[in-house]
């Protein structure tokens, strides 16, 4: 079973207590180890527009017009860790979001949470021109 580090948990201060729940939970049945990267979770608008201008990142969110749900505490983003190393590989990031969503339909069935998650993975569209495969958010 694997566990969060100190920085992981600092990471998600301040976020959906029941979005960490889903993430806490998810951790403890996952045969990956994963983690939050800086970043990955409570964002202030400034922030949020610092990394909408950032050429080397990818958001559809500059913070002001466009809030992301980072700064509402409504996502979380996530690597994998593999190897003792952070990976952005599909297919690990793939198998955390399976996990991540199996846990929180299962946290739904047993009336431990209410809300339901929304997987980046599945995102498109004509302004975001990709998959955000790292992040997770409430909806």
């Amino acid at each position: 079973m694997f566990r969060f580090s100190n920085s992981s948990l600092e990471r998600m201060s301040g976020v959906n207590s029941q979005l960490v729940l889903v993430f806490t939970e998810a951790l403890k049945v996952s045969s990956i180890d994963f983690g939050i990267p800086q970043d990955g979770g409570l964002r202030s608008a400034e922030r949020q527009n610092e990394m909408f201008l950032d050429p080397d990142i990818k958001t559809g969110c500059d913070g002001y017009e466009n809030e992301s749900n980072h700064q509402t505490g409504d996502a979380l983003d996530f690597y994998a860790y593999i190897g003792g190393k952070a990976s952005w590989e599909k297919h690990h990031l793939s198998m955390v979001a399976a996990t991540l969503m199996l846990t929180a339909a299962r946290l739904r069935k047993e009336g431990k949470i209410s809300i339901e998650v929304k997987w980046g993975g599945t995102f498109g569209s004509s302004t975001f021109n990709g998959w955000d495969m790292p992040h997770m958010e409430v909806y």
